[in-house]
């Protein structure tokens, strides 16, 4: 069977979306099929590159045009395409098959209507909400196109039981939505190296507690209600730093925010970190947070179960499928002052506690398994 995957990320792009395709691609050829790649890319090779992946440069005006025509030259030759991102490849998908009437599966990780929105500033509405809800017509538009890619797939596969909920609202046949997990246990570089993790106390951590988290520095991921926690939560554990893993859009936001507190000397902006790296900070933490307002189903929180990290997250998206509260870990409301002090001093001043929810947490890996993943996507696949 010959797939063609079409995705916006792929390796040497960073983070767990472009590395669980790259090992779904790898695994999916051992099972037999004859799969190729499109991929948006900020380069024209990559060290390790087959005649089966097909990258197209990122250029102001003309890469959209030439994915859509490689897409389609690629698409005629396969049996299914398989996209990753619901916009301008889902949308290229969703062309093709009205032209051509070629069958595609859509892996639904998160709605990027809602992102584009809140990132532009249009809305500042709750993921659940702005499905409901009518907005202006810039906001119409969005919802309209991510409806038409999804309404027209002839498989969803949803990353989490929130996911496939938003799907559903979205106007998706709950017939044509598969659960599919995500997965960490693939990552071969995802062990610890417990010399880096000692520097790391060493340099951050000296006679002070480490909270750390990591994702890419939007508004909705909360970093900013972290900051603003950090001097009530000062006052009653002592020395605290707080390490942020990631880059983006909030970057300086959140460094004149950090400034204006008086926690310049407390609040490490640490870029994005090499993948291999990560767990090494997550090892190295008292406590790990995630204070999102969405997720569809986290990578970097099954990562921090993985390294022992104590975990704080919202009771948001697919986080209550990964963190059961006072179980194997604790939620919070998104961004709520009061909840996130006190969940803080309650990890951060109760080391038997955390060293408890942490143990309690890796039960709960077995569940996001790599093999499981794959043959759900096998049968998905030939099912199609």
């Amino acid at each position: 069977m010959k797939v063609l995957i079409a995705t916006g990320i792929y390796p040497p792009d960073i983070g767990g979306p472009a590395t669980i395709l790259e090992a779904l691609a790898n695994s999916l050829k051992e099972k037999g099929f004859n799969i190729q790649i499109i991929t948006y890319s900020s380069v024209k090779e990559h060290s390790g590159d087959t005649d089966e992946i097909f990258r197209i440069v990122k250029s102001k005006f003309f890469s959209r045009w030439q994915y859509l025509w490689q897409m389609f030259k690629l698409s005629r030759q396969a049996d299914l395409v398989y996209v990753t991102d619901t916009y301008s490849v889902g949308y290229f998908a969703y062309l093709i098959k009205k032209i051509t009437g070629k069958k595609y599966i859509v892996r639904f990780a998160g709605d990027g209507a809602w992102e584009m929105a809140v990132a532009r500033g249009w809305t500042q509405d709750y993921i659940i909400d702005f499905q409901d809800k009518v907005y202006n017509s810039k906001i119409a538009r969005l919802k309209k196109r991510r409806q038409k890619i999804l309404v027209s797939a002839n498989k969803v596969i949803a990353v989490s039981h929130f996911m496939a909920m938003v799907a559903q609202k979205i106007g998706v046949d709950k017939n044509k939505i598969k659960i599919i997990y995500n997965s960490i246990d693939f990552i071969k570089d995802n062990t610890v190296d417990l010399d880096k993790v000692e520097q790391i106390k060493k340099q951050y951590g000296q006679n002070a507690k480490l909270i750390v988290s990591a994702c890419r520095l939007t508004s909705w991921k909360g970093i900013d209600g972290i900051i603003k926690s950090l001097p009530n939560i000062r006052q009653k554990i002592g020395d605290v730093n707080f390490l942020i893993l990631g880059d983006g859009p909030e970057m300086e936001n959140l460094k004149n925010l950090a400034d204006k507190l008086g926690l310049a000397s407390n609040v490490y902006f640490l870029g994005i970190i090499k993948h291999s790296e990560v767990i090494n900070y997550f090892k190295a933490a008292n406590l790990f947070i995630l204070n999102t307002n969405y997720e569809g189903l986290s990578h970097t929180l099954l990562e921090a179960i993985k390294a022992g990290a104590p975990i704080i997250t919202t009771d948001v998206g697919g986080n209550p499928e990964v963190i059961e509260n006072n179980k194997n870990g604790l939620l919070i409301s998104y961004n709520n002052q009061a909840e996130l002090i006190d969940a803080v001093i309650k990890m951060l001043s109760d080391e038997r506690l955390a060293t408890n929810l942490a143990n309690e947490a890796t039960k709960v890996l077995p569940k996001f398994n790599w093999d499981n993943i794959i043959s759900e996507t096998v049968k998905l696949l030939k099912e199609t």
